[in-house]
């Protein structure tokens, strides 16, 4: 049986084009199955689509809207847009009909794959309409969801400005921004109006990495009751480079730089598919500070690349390598808790195939008695997270932020295509912990 393990190395590019138009590839697969369909899935140009205004200004022109607001909805085998045609091929192709699962107690060798289309959601969900009657009771829990979730695909396709995703730039000196929620976050900076919770799945899909990091980081995190003494203490040697006092250049204007914060995300494969510019609105918030962004881990990049560095302005540096963490962890040499965190974005540390190679980089982190918040796609999976980490770590670190929810989770749910009754929010719950430090006390009596 497909487990919701195979949701880990999540494929979502999401691809924002200078005007405001977006194009998504959000779908979930396991390793083996992600290189299996690589030869027949339509590839999109990242290139192309993040071209420049002069570059785009032609292409956009001519773009034609294809589909209106009251006509979103198409069983996916007779979708307008071929993306979404392919991503039905792949169901048919490996994904289960859960009536044979149930029946055949996930043999898949017995099993026929999805074939018959539901009516009331579009997706391929069971083998033949007689299964799809049998198990229709228990597929009517999640049919609405993946409804949305075809209307969604088919929204982001549809060819209309995508008004949502003009995103603001810099903040001004007077506006302060609120962590809260994603809600109070759009208003106090001062987002496109979200006139829809469509709007709201496809931006809070698109920054939830950069606001989640942002959010733990910030000093009106929503987080603040799960913060332990540990964590205030971690939390205030980072926030005093983030929030230094304001100096200005010799011409009056220009903010000085502080030194630069290394935020090194481990494991790392969605986040790092991100265009870089959707980084910047990290760096909006912490003005006078520059950011090292380490992509690191066997996913952060296609097969066959070089590790390479590479900068957006003078504020954002990023880092690819596809080293694990204990191996990358000697490239860097030292380390300081005053501007080193790390963030691990649904690890899966507890999953039996990589648990070990998980353990040796978790205690290089530790190590450094640098901050490290991780999250997990439900509670169940922060849980099992959490468990590991204690029964492998015990004695080696201190709580800094309790398991909580992550106010700035994704709202888009993703769909493991191998199994459509497994649907999941990226980043639903946050924690964070730090290598144990110990105090050093002195007794005069020693001494005599």
């Amino acid at each position: 049986m497909t487990t919701l393990r195979t949701l880990r190395p999540t494929v979502g590019r999401i691809l924002l084009t200078s005007k405001g138009r977006i194009a998504t590839t959000s779908i979930a697969i396991s390793p083996a199955f992600r290189l299996s369909t690589r030869t027949f899935t339509r590839q999109l140009s990242i290139k192309s689509l993040f071209a420049s205004n002069s570059d785009n200004d032609a292409k956009l022109s001519s773009t034609q809207r294809i589909l209106t607001p009251d006509n979103l909805f198409h069983p996916i085998s007779e979708s307008p847009v071929p993306e979404i045609r392919d991503r039905g091929t792949i169901i048919r192709k490996y994904g289960m009909c859960p009536v044979c699962n149930e029946e055949h107690h996930g043999h898949r060798e017995q099993m026929r794959s999805p074939a018959y289309e539901c009516p009331d959601c579009g997706h391929p969900t069971h083998c033949s309409e007689e299964h799809y009657q049998k198990g229709k009771d228990e597929h009517s829990k999640i049919c609405h969801i993946l409804r949305e979730h075809n209307e969604d695909e088919h929204d982001l396709r549809s060819g209309r400005p995508m008004k949502e995703f003009e995103f603001p730039s810099a903040q001004g000196f007077d506006e302060a921004v609120n962590m809260a929620n994603w809600d109070v976050f759009f208003y106090t900076r001062s987002f496109p109006s979200m006139d829809s919770d469509r709007s709201m799945r496809h931006v809070s899909k698109l920054l939830t990495y950069p606001i989640t990091i942002a959010s733990a980081l910030h000093e009106s995190s929503p987080h603040r009751k799960q913060v332990t003494a540990e964590g205030l203490r971690s939390l205030a040697a980072i926030r005093s480079i983030l929030y230094p006092k304001v100096q200005l250049a010799r011409d009056g204007v220009t903010l000085l730089r502080t030194e630069t914060v290394n935020l090194y995300l481990l494991g790392a494969r969605a986040e790092s598919t991100l265009p870089p510019h959707i980084w910047s609105q990290l760096a909006y918030l912490f003005p006078q500070t520059p950011f090292h962004i380490h992509f690191v881990g066997p996913d952060a990049l296609p097969p066959n690349r070089e590790p390479y560095t590479t900068s957006l302005n003078d504020q954002l540096t990023f880092t690819y390598d596809n080293a694990m963490y204990h191996d990358y962890h000697e490239k860097v040499g030292s380390f300081d808790p005053y501007k080193d965190v790390y963030f691990l974005f649904a690890p899966g540390l507890g999953h039996p195939s990589s648990r070990e190679s998980w353990k040796a980089s978790i205690a290089k982190a530790l190590d450094t008695k640098c901050a490290m918040f991780i999250t997990g796609f439900d509670k169940h999976d922060v849980e099992t997270d959490v468990k590991t980490v204690e029964e492998d770590h015990a004695e080696d670190f201190d709580w800094i932020l309790r398991p909580t929810e992550n106010h700035f989770k994704s709202l888009k749910r993703d769909i493991n295509l191998q199994d459509l009754t497994q649907a999941i929010f990226a980043n639903w719950g946050i924690w964070g912990i730090r290598g144990k430090r110990y105090e050093v006390t002195h007794n005069p009596e020693e001494d005599d």
